[in-house]
């Protein structure tokens, strides 16, 4: 059983991997966590609003299948459609019209417990590894009865650990105040004056963060990528360091996050991403120079 200090330095983003038009096989999916696992990665993100559930189900499916070892790190709050499984295709258009008709995120304790249960079941756990409330903002939260809905998620044993995920500095704060949280999730992309709040709190208190979004700022740094790439590369132990294994390796050599979240349904993608990590230890002391070349 993994637990939060031995969760891998990079992890896999299922956002996409049950939705419809990007929908993986469970043999492809299958042979994509194998090569990650292969590689030392053993954390996979998912929500139940991802696939309206059925990314819960592949992942289920194919663990089940392989036996290969993953933490499985699962969200709720956003509102979702949820139909027997062979009526799951459905669910993706009814998430859609309740968003349109102005449906609600749901942070409520007994709404968080009922989605829980439903997670576990698509998950075929009776735990999950980890309950994150997802997305939530300060006036989501406000009045809701969310950290004890966490706290009786764990007193009942349906997660081991549980969470948020959220960009809000004041719900994140709230959340480790309330003792509720022992994992936060946040949008943590490279940036040129190392600015990030949320990782700083979390670092005070001794809460693992998982970042997201990492490769964002990649289409605007293209160009000034290029333009500097001989120069990157003279740089000790970066002779052949990408633009996406940049943004993946400098959130790690900084030191801000302990999991960084990439998705990809390209093996191709996966296996050089995951190489993003022989660069770490490089980039540290080059760091300031890059950040100057880049900025």
């Amino acid at each position: 059983m993994i637990t939060l200090d031995q969760l891998s330095s990079l992890g896999i983003g299922t956002s996409r991997a049950a939705s419809l038009g990007s929908r993986l096989s469970s043999d492809f999916f299958a042979g994509f966590l194998r090569l990650a696992s292969e590689q030392g990665v053993n954390l996979i993100d998912t929500a139940d609003f991802y696939g309206s559930g059925d990314s819960e189900r592949l992942i289920a499916k194919t663990l089940s299948a392989t036996g290969l070892p993953f933490f499985v790190v699962t969200k709720a709050g956003l509102p979702c459609v949820h139909t027997p499984g062979w009526l799951s295709p459905l669910n993706q258009i009814g998430k859609k019209l309740k968003q349109r008709a102005g449906a609600k995120s749901n942070y409520t304790a007994s709404y968080l417990i009922e989605s829980v249960q439903k997670s576990n079941n698509r998950l075929r756990v009776e735990a999950a590894d980890a309950l994150l409330l997802h997305e939530p903002t300060w006036d989501d939260i406000a009045d809701a009865d969310s950290w004890d809905g966490l706290a009786k998620i764990r007193q009942q044993g349906l997660a081991r650990y549980t969470g948020v995920s959220s960009n809000d500095y004041r719900v994140v704060e709230e959340g480790i105040r309330s003792g509720q949280v022992q994992l936060v999730q946040t949008a943590t992309a490279w940036q040129a004056d190392g600015t990030y709040s949320i990782p700083d709190l979390c670092q005070k208190h001794n809460i693992p963060v998982i970042g997201n979004q990492a490769l964002r700022p990649y289409k605007s740094l293209q160009e000034k990528f290029k333009q500097h790439e001989t120069a990157i590369h003279q740089l000790d132990g970066l002779a052949t360091m990408s633009l996406p294994q940049f943004l993946l390796a400098s959130l790690l050599a900084d030191k801000k996050v302990n999991t960084v979240l990439f998705g990809t349904s390209n093996l191709t993608h996966l296996a050089h991403n995951i190489a993003s990590l022989r660069y770490v230890a490089a980039l540290a002391p080059s760091l300031s120079r890059l950040n100057q070349l880049l900025s």
